[in-house]
């Protein structure tokens, strides 16, 4: 029995991720609304921030959600 349970450890362990938590970190994962000025083909867009004028690098439409005002 004692070897079962020091084989299901290992198992479980091998797929646990420790997680470090550092001061800063418990932002929010989102920001925003922006506006999408630009569209491209390859599956990226570039975002305007309108507070500021300013625009992003190039973002993957994967990592972009919908903003409902």
């Amino acid at each position: 029995m004692e070897e079962y349970h020091q084989r299901l450890t290992l198992a479980y362990d091998k797929h646990v991720r420790l997680r470090v938590f550092l001061e800063g970190d418990l932002a929010p994962k989102w920001e925003g609304p922006y506006i999408v000025s630009e569209v491209h083909p390859n599956g990226h867009c570039i975002l305007l921030d309108p507070d500021h004028g300013t625009t992003t690098g190039p973002i993957n439409f994967k990592y972009v959600k919908k903003y409902y005002a």
